[in-house]
């Protein structure tokens, strides 16, 4: 990894921990059995549902917002995951993140008043570049902004709306996936780091989902 600003690192740890929960593994009582049908629109601001990106797909969605150390750790292994199923005409791979559209766009343009976003990202993921499709819920809008060495958090309009509330988990980052049929075959909260173990219960089961007709 490259050095950066321990300081800077700290920051975001503590934004982190003030307006989300992202742990290492949570064990919680599952609800969500199908994929429920959701708005969301992408970066360019095209609208679509879930349930139409994950008709007769393997849908995969990762969600989280910035900056959240794990979920920018997790993003190393994501891109090699994206990459390797990238044309696989029955695999549907997107993140949700719950930051607003605009401070997303900044980011992955690494616009320079995103900067220290940035250096995080690039400090964790171990990647200078962001290639991941990004999508949004309306309402689900968190920004957040430095001023100095400060950092602030502004809550989204509408936190029902958001990925946690919706797909039912508890924490960020969370991988949730659904089979062709819009059943829930795995869900699962948190990166440790262990991109073999996760890249596996990961790969364990979206194979089996992608040979069922």
């Amino acid at each position: 990894m490259k050095r950066m600003n321990y300081c800077s690192i700290l920051i975001c740890i503590l934004f982190w921990a003030s307006v989300g929960r992202a742990q290492n593994s949570i064990t919680k009582k599952q609800q969500l059995k199908y994929l429920p049908d959701i708005d969301v629109y992408d970066i360019h601001g095209k609208h679509t549902t879930l349930k139409q990106l994950g008709k007769n797909k393997v849908l995969f969605i990762d969600s989280w917002f910035i900056p959240c150390p794990p979920c920018f750790i997790e993003m190393g292994m994501l891109h090699k995951l994206y990459a390797k199923y990238l044309n696989n005409k029955d695999f549907c791979f997107i993140t949700l993140c719950r930051t607003d559209s605009g401070v997303v766009k900044k980011f992955i343009a690494q616009d320079t008043s995103m900067a220290n976003y940035v250096k995080s990202y690039q400090f964790f993921s171990e990647r200078q570049d962001f290639k991941l499709p990004v999508y949004f819920i309306e309402g689900c809008d968190s920004k957040v902004n430095h001023v100095g060495k400060q950092l602030e958090s502004f809550a989204p309009t509408d936190k029902t709306k958001c990925p946690d509330a919706q797909l039912d988990f508890v924490g960020y980052p969370t991988v949730t996936i659904f089979n062709k049929k819009g059943e829930l075959i795995l869900q699962k909260t948190g990166y440790d780091g262990n991109e073999n173990v996760n890249m596996g219960d990961i790969e364990s089961a979206i194979k089996p989902s992608l040979a069922a007709k």
